[in-house]
């Protein structure tokens, strides 16, 4: 499997990449937010909100290049959480054409930014110190005490207020190894256009109860430590997007989430946070894999977590990890499927996948079945298609009378895609009833592949004489 960093734009035009470094709370997700003019990073005043490598596009003058948000970089502590976190630090400084040193115009130079400015200096790469929290002192006046990190240039920003990013964007262009790319923006989006080609980038939210190995699954999908892992629940807080493809060409955009806890727990600002954050991918994703414990179970908060995946219209896979611990074979995943069946009835035709995050186990079939239900989101049945089943389903199976008098459906059309749209235009709309409602979810699914995917069906009045016209 081989790890796309977005290197190339579509016309092979290089990119490169800025990588925020820095202490914690210093402003590097503020400055993120600031660069790719986006409120795609969490922002909160409490250190260490950051913890994984996050991507952005960073577009000023008709030019673009990638930006990574990191997490904070501290070296009094060997809590392992914190030493991973600082290892990523360090993985995106090394993939990094240049270097953004944030600092704290408040703190003033502190003992962990001289070792990190003694560690860039070591690493041989281009560096710009980045002096933020400078309101009012943008220039000279505001960089003058950081002259002792011997930094080959210094720039006074306010990333809060907006001060001082243009000084910087000019040094950036300035220190570039070379030119700086045409902007992305002015690709299409994969994301908002759905391109013809099979290859098209699919996004998919990886959703799930805290601890239950989402971080772990994404990094063994890459083949590398992408994300910040732990034992202890929440490690992960922000939406953290990973881009990558499978040895089919086909193009992924994995959002790992934050554990979505029950409301009662959500005690800190900074889960509640992380909480929205996971939803909103699930609604910008149209796709998600739900990453279930084998080991503790199916939970009330797996079934809340599903309920959201249905109300934002989000095609699902489950992915039962920690399978390596659960003996039985066969015979306990079909016990396993059974109880699904019980605690999921709406995504009772979603795939199923039993994987291993820790060893590997069964993680090949995740992609394709995730693949799969992506493109059942996508797809758009022809109206001609969608009006000859209607007519061999109410043949075989006609509604049932109402008060004495028949339901006719008339006419079928498929309005809209991720989730797909269709309305029945019917004699007596306000007649049918939810049996036959769910009859034709069913056979949609069975005739069109809508599997994993939850399908919005509507019944508008109409006449014989005309199927789109009010009765």
């Amino acid at each position: 499997m081989t790890v796309i960093c977005c290197a190339m734009n579509n016309s092979g035009t290089y990119r490169p990449l800025l990588a925020l470094v820095g202490r914690p709370n210093v402003g590097k997700s503020s400055l993120f937010n600031r660069l790719t003019r986006s409120r795609a990073a969490l922002v909160d005043d409490t250190p260490g909100l950051t913890r994984d490598r996050k991507y952005g596009e960073v577009t000023w003058g008709g030019r673009g290049c990638r930006v990574v948000d990191t997490g904070g970089f501290e070296t009094s502590t060997k809590e392992p959480l914190i030493a991973r976190m600082r290892m990523q630090a360090d993985l995106a400084m090394q993939e990094a054409d240049l270097i953004l040193f944030v600092l704290d115009a408040k703190s003033g130079p502190l003992a962990d930014d001289l070792e990190l400015a003694q560690r860039l200096r070591r690493g041989g790469k281009p560096v710009i110190g980045v002096v933020n929290k400078a309101e009012g002192h943008i220039g000279a006046s505001g960089v003058g005490e950081f002259h002792q990190l011997a930094l080959p240039v210094l720039v006074a920003v306010s990333a809060a207020h907006g001060e001082g990013i243009d000084e910087l964007l000019r040094a950036v262009v300035a220190r570039w190894p070379a030119p700086m790319a045409i902007s992305p923006a002015e690709e299409p989006d994969p994301e908002t256009t759905v391109p013809p080609d099979p290859h098209a980038v699919a996004r998919v939210a990886v959703v799930g109860c805290p601890n239950a190995g989402k971080s772990t699954l994404i990094n063994r999908l890459l083949g590398e430590e992408r994300l910040v892992t732990s034992d202890l629940p929440g490690t992960t807080r922000d939406a953290i997007d990973t881009h990558l493809t499978d040895g089919q060409g086909h193009r992924y955009v994995l959002v790992d989430t934050a554990g979505l806890r029950r409301k009662s727990r959500v005690a800190l600002r900074i889960e509640k946070y992380s909480a929205i954050a996971a939803l909103q991918a699930m609604e910008r994703a149209k796709s998600a894999v739900l990453v279930l414990d084998a080991v503790r179970g199916i939970s009330e908060q797996d079934q809340r977590v599903a309920g959201h995946a249905l109300e934002a219209g989000c095609g699902l896979v489950f992915a039962v990890n920690k399978w390596d611990a659960v003996p039985g074979g066969r015979e306990a995943e079909n016990r396993f499927r059974r109880e699904l069946g019980l605690a999921f009835p709406r995504f009772d035709h979603a795939p199923v996948i039993f994987v291993s995050g820790l060893t590997g186990r069964g993680v090949e079939r995740l992609l394709p079945a995730v693949r799969k239900v992506w493109q059942a989101g996508q797809q758009r049945i022809s109206t001609g298609m969608l009006n000859r089943w209607l007519a061999e389903v109410e043949e075989e199976n006609p509604h049932p009378r109402h008060a004495g008098r028949p339901v006719r459906l008339r006419f079928v059309s498929q309005v809209r895609v991720a989730p797909p749209l269709i309305i029945f235009f019917v004699n007596r709309p306000e007649a049918i009833v939810e049996s036959y409602r769910r009859y034709l979810e069913n056979r949609l699914r069975e005739r069109f592949g809508f599997q994993g995917v939850p399908l919005r069906l509507e019944f508008r009045p109409s006449t014989k004489e005309n199927p789109f016209a009010e009765r």
